[in-house]
């Protein structure tokens, strides 16, 4: 942390003024009830009422400066203060600035850490799926192969009046019939068991801290976007770069908006409440 000067004892500001004399507010008034009750129908009047009016440039004259006498120095003071307080608020502003643009940018990269881990997760348990079920089709394949090679040798006893031969060897394909059938099938549902793990994030969870998505529009071609405007008059009130309804549109249609010219993206920000 810089260090900080020491504070001088006299104060930064130190007005007082006289108030205003009571006449003040008086004269004003009677000067307004006078001019209420002019009446000119006369030359003679006229130029009483010329005379009236001097006097009240007069004493406006005299109000003006009595305010300024006091509002002189309190604007003077205000200027001095805004100046004193500038350099720590823009330093200030400029230590929030960078430290949120580190904490989201370690955000983003932690979001695309977790992405890529998400992505290595799920192509692994995908290819185990289909390990899974390569394994299954090789099993039915064999099991199928193997009650087949049974049946025929089971035909073959049958020809050569072999019955329990034939009885036992078509016994036996039946059986390799169904220990495929279970084999298949558990391994059918072990490939629906697999899911890829969820990947989490190293950003840790702070009190006060909260980010958010906002959605914002701009032009990034000028001609373009005009060239848009003069083929879709229906968009003509968007002549205007930036204008409200450009906003209004863009907003509502996002990413499916469809000028060209115009950018649609969502920006990330960083909100944080005092300590």
């Amino acid at each position: 942390m810089a260090t900080v000067e020491q504070a001088h004892d006299a104060p930064l500001v130190d007005l007082k003024f006289d108030r205003p004399p009571a006449t003040l507010q008086k004269t004003a008034q009677d000067a307004l009830s006078t001019a209420k009750a002019y009446v000119i129908d006369s030359p003679e009047m006229y130029a009483l009422a010329a005379d009236e009016l001097q006097q009240i440039k007069t004493l406006q004259k005299n109000v003006e400066a009595q305010r300024t006498a006091i509002t002189g120095p309190m604007n003077t003071a205000l200027k001095a203060v805004n100046a004193l307080f500038k350099a720590p608020g823009d330093w200030l502003d400029q230590a929030e600035t960078i430290l949120k643009r580190s904490m989201l940018t370690f955000q983003q990269e932690e979001e695309r850490k977790r992405r890529e881990a998400q992505r290595i997760a799920e192509a692994a348990a995908a290819a185990e799926r289909a390990r899974l079920a390569e394994e299954a089709a090789a099993e039915q394949a064999r099991a199928d192969a193997e009650a087949e090679t049974l049946r025929q040798q089971a035909e073959q006893a049958k020809k050569t009046g072999d019955v329990e031969a034939a009885a036992r060897l078509t016994s036996q394909a039946e059986s390799r019939v169904e220990e495929g059938a279970v084999a298949v099938q558990e391994l059918a549902q072990t490939k629906e068991l697999i899911s890829a793990p969820t990947a989490t994030v190293a950003v840790p969870k702070v009190r006060g801290l909260s980010t958010r998505r906002v959605w914002k529009v701009e032009i990034t071609d000028k001609l373009a976007f005009v060239r848009y405007i003069v083929e879709h008059p229906e968009y003509l009130e968007l002549v205007e770069a930036n204008v409200p309804a450009l906003n209004k549109i863009g907003l509502a249609l996002k990413q499916a908006c469809p000028i060209d010219g115009v950018r649609v993206f969502e920006d990330e920000q960083l909100a944080s409440r005092a300590a």
